[in-house]
């Protein structure tokens, strides 16, 4: 059983210091007292695998549940592409097809025909999900 401090652990577990102590409060992390500390500094057992963070957990099904399409352009012109990172603040949009690009637009109302067929091509190959439910009619 591994125990790390909680500056260690908050590294590993990529989660903020300030959760891990709110996590150890609940009881969903044990820790105990570091019984070679001249402090009594606090060591956290870390958790086996498959424990993940919740806000972690509620931002990847926030993210599975949002579109993966996006325009490049306020405009809404040309293809709208596979967004392949979404992080919590998108700066550079990462396409699947390199495609640059300054920000995201939601292309909730696009057709098949609207999609960057390299896009399309390299999220079958991935087996990525394509959200045909989100495609409007035509």
């Amino acid at each position: 059983m591994e125990k790390l401090t909680i500056q260690d652990a908050s590294r590993r577990l990529n989660i903020s210091q300030r959760a891990i102590r709110e996590y150890i409060r609940n009881g969903e992390l044990k820790a105990e007292r570091d019984p070679d500390s001249e402090h009594g500094r606090w060591l956290v057992v870390m958790p086996g695998d498959g424990w993940e963070d919740k806000f972690k957990t509620y931002l990847d099904e926030l993210d599975n549940s949002i579109t993966r399409w996006w325009w490049v352009n306020q405009k809404k012109t040309g293809s709208v592409h596979y967004l392949k990172n979404m992080g919590i603040e998108e700066i550079m949009p990462d396409y699947l097809c390199g495609q640059p690009a300054e920000n995201l637009w939601p292309a909730q109302d696009h057709t098949q025909a609207d999609r960057c067929l390299e896009c399309v091509m390299l999220a079958t190959e991935q087996g990525l999900p394509l959200f045909e439910e989100d495609l409007a009619e035509g």
